[in-house]
């Protein structure tokens, strides 16, 4: 099951950036930036695309802006993926075979609950599932198969 991250410029823009650094260090497939009328989603994935490398950038409920999605494009090195949405249901086109479906969801209770959730996700046949930035993902992507309930910890983003 693929993990993305959706993420939003909330306080510092600093934070932000090592947070995306973070989730693709810890294996996040993908960093979702979501429309919003506060923010150029397109100006966010340059962004994102200057500190990262391996992670998709998926630009969800985005305006379409040829020449914003050509730029962000050269800048993540063919890493942009522009998402569509049916319903609760998403659509990563794939470069290769079928399309992928996505679900998205709020962050889970705990540890129990992420579980619970990727298989049951992944029973639906959803490749990936989107969940907001979070500092305790980071565990959760960390430690994946951790049977404890962990979430006491306070984790350091960066």
């Amino acid at each position: 099951m693929k993990i993305g991250v959706e993420v939003r410029l909330a306080g510092d823009a600093g934070d932000l950036l090592a947070d995306a650094r973070a989730f693709e260090a810890a294996g996040a497939d993908s960093l979702w930036v979501v429309g919003r009328e506060d923010q150029d989603p397109w100006t966010l994935l340059a962004a994102l695309a200057a500190v990262t490398w391996r992670a998709r950038l998926v630009a969800l409920d985005s305006s379409e802006r040829p020449e914003a999605l050509a730029t962000v494009e050269r800048l993540s090195r063919g890493r942009l993926v522009v998402a569509t949405r049916d319903g609760d249901m998403i659509t990563l086109p794939a470069a290769e075979g079928d399309a992928e479906r996505w679900a998205r969801s709020d962050f889970p209770a705990g540890r129990p609950a992420w579980k619970e959730l990727r298989a049951k996700l992944e029973a639906e046949g959803f490749a990936g599932i989107a969940i907001p930035n979070d500092p305790r993902l980071l565990d959760l992507l960390r430690n994946p198969d951790t049977e404890d309930d962990r979430e006491d910890l306070k984790l350091a983003f960066g």
